[in-house]
């Protein structure tokens, strides 16, 4: 401790003896203004302070006061502020050893990290000043010390410490202040009001090393950034949109020394929810673009700016089947063209034109795609009617889908019905319940089965009649906490095992024969589904995909479900057992 008190007269002795007038070249005076032993209760009302004045700060943060306000160290930094280390409990470090000091800092970085909803890394303020060497290293990160000492901890008047701080101010100088103090938050503020009129910027740490051209190290400790040469104060992004055939064009400008990150939702841009920029893109409907530079996330990045961006498209058009065996199609937006297809291709403003009085026939077979255009708007999404060649309309499958044959075909059989009208949601991955309902219309099962007991099942619900089939079946038998987890979306390996239950209520099983191995992806079954999806592999219920993969932890999708119950379907059930009749018997010699 007298090492360091004794380093900190000389380091302030030193900094009394430079002229009092020096200021960077390009005559930016910067401050970094430090905040330690927070978050407070008071510390809400100082963010609210330094957002009405544009200014930046340092906080050097104690784990457990984070532990208590995470809300006040997330906003901190989703505002731009640098959010760094004071240790967990405010020890003095050069008394802890090495693995102390670690635990210190990390304990208090995990914190940092849950309370602002990502990783981020953090420079070290040793609580009192106490620090040495073997503090350092042990530490492994960049600390700071400071150079403006107003000792505001000493008074409660507000006043006292605006003086203090304005007293103490000079460009390039770190001030250690403690935000756990009413005096210290409203005194900091009014001092940042005179200082400013005198020509101050207020930055973080990071960015007064940045500007400063200083780079931070491991292991060492800094005390200022007096003035050299001073890089200007990064540039905040410019957000423009223009028109553009396919739809709005966005284009974000910024300062070179920064990457831009935006995201369309109007949010603050994070590392975990924004897109890097890298060139113009186009939106197709109205958002908020919101966008910011970034050197650091931590304590080194612009101000963030938004941009709301119109986009009014035409109103999509109805598709239906009329009077007369004709296709309809209809919308609202005045003074509109329908443009349609009728070969499955996309519709564009160059497609036929519809007309009312000449409407096109209902073909099974076809998929009808139309979009709307009118002056001043942009097109509408494209709307789909496919009349099928069983004769049903559905408006999310189309003629050259893969599933196209397998969902029409379903639907004739009555193995799934539309979870909406005219919807079938192919792509929608399978629940359990969903299976069990299909397969127990595939078998048609003569009689009733007994009450399914499950805790989590009802009698009243559409799947119930199924379920009692699939039970007394031994086709399902459900988990060990006596639950059927209705609404669980089944993996394929465990449709493969279902499956393979379901063709031995029929007499159907496989041979010893292994095909699984064939796939590229074999060894990601589980050793428990291994002989099923063997089974139905073998059987030519699944094939495969085309990277010669079976994907067994993946969901099944209700197109993929009916295509193998439709597989099994087709396979012929065994011919049936007769017993062998007893040899004749010899005839009696003689």
């Amino acid at each position: 401790m007298k090492r360091t008190l004794a380093l900190l007269m000389a380091v302030l002795m030193i900094a009394a003896l430079l002229p009092l007038s020096a200021a960077a070249a390009n005559g930016e005076k910067l401050i970094a203004i430090t905040y330690d032993d927070g978050p407070s209760q008071y510390t809400a009302q100082l963010l609210d302070g330094l957002k009405a004045r544009g200014a930046k700060a340092t906080f050097f943060i104690v784990g457990y006061q984070a532990q208590a306000r995470p809300q006040i160290v997330q906003r901190a930094w989703m505002e731009g502020h640098q959010i760094a280390n004071h240790t967990w409990d405010h020890p003095q470090l050069t008394k802890q050893s090495a693995a102390g000091v670690q635990s210190q800092l990390s304990r208090t970085d995990a914190m940092l990290d849950r309370a602002i909803g990502f990783d981020q890394s953090y420079m070290l303020r040793p609580p009192y000043g106490d620090y040495n060497q073997a503090v350092l290293n042990a530490a492994g990160v960049p600390a700071v010390f400071w150079s403006m000492d107003t000792a505001d901890y000493k008074t409660s008047d507000a006043s006292v410490v605006c003086n203090q701080i304005v007293r103490a101010a000079r460009d390039g100088g770190i001030c250690c202040i403690h935000d756990t103090h009413q005096s210290t938050v409203v005194g900091s503020l009014q001092a940042m009001d005179i200082l400013r009129q005198q020509g101050y910027q207020f930055v973080t740490v990071e960015e007064l090393f940045y500007r400063r051209g200083i780079t931070p190290k491991n292991a060492t400790i800094y005390f200022n950034a007096y003035p050299g040469s001073t890089a200007d104060k990064l540039s905040a992004p410019v957000i423009s949109a223009a028109d553009g055939a396919a739809g709005k064009t966005v284009t974000i400008t910024g300062d070179s020394r920064t990457a831009i990150y935006y995201t369309l939702d109007g949010s603050q841009p994070t590392p975990v929810n924004s897109t890097r920029y890298t060139g113009p893109f186009t939106v197709t409907s109205s958002c908020t673009v919101r966008a910011v530079g970034v050197v650091k996330w931590n304590g080194l990045r612009t101000d963030t700016v938004s941009r709301k961006v119109d986009y009014i498209p035409c109103v999509a058009p109805t598709l239906t089947l009329g009077e007369g065996g004709v296709i309809r199609m209809s919308t609202t937006t005045p003074n509109a063209a329908i443009h349609y297809t009728t070969d499955n291709s996309p519709a564009a403003a160059t497609s036929p034109v519809y007309d009312a009085a000449n409407p096109p026939a209902a073909v099974k077979g076809t998929t009808y795609r139309a979009i709307v255009t009118a002056p001043g708007l942009y097109p509408s999404t494209e709307c789909m009617l496919t009349y099928t060649d069983n004769g049903f309309f559905l408006r999310d499958v189309s003629v050259g889908d893969w599933h196209y044959a397998v969902i029409d075909r379903a639907i004739l059989a009555g193995l799934i019905n539309g979870l909406r009208d005219e919807y079938m949601d192919p792509d929608l991955a399978l629940t359990r319940a969903m299976l069990v309902t299909i397969l127990h219309r595939a078998a048609q099962p003569d009689g009733t089965f007994p009450a399914a007991k499950f805790t989590d099942t009802s009698s009243a619900e559409y799947y119930a009649e199924a379920l009692n089939w699939a039970v007394a079946n031994k086709i399902v038998d459900g988990y060990p906490d006596g639950s059927f987890r209705p609404n669980q979306n089944i993996t394929r390996e465990e449709l493969c095992a279902m499956m393979e239950r379901y063709l031995a209520t029929r007499g159907i099983s496989g041979d010893s024969k292994d095909v699984l191995s064939n796939f590229a992806d074999a060894a990601k079954v589980s050793d428990w589904a291994r002989q099923s999806v063997n089974t139905v592999c073998q059987l030519g219920i699944v094939e495969g995909y085309e990277d010669n993969t079976v994907r067994p932890q993946g969901f099944a999708t209700r197109a993929e479900a009916v295509t193998m119950v439709l597989r099994a379907v087709d396979l012929p059930d065994p011919a049936p057992q007769t017993p062998e009749s007893p040899a004749p018997e010899a005839p009696a010699a003689g």
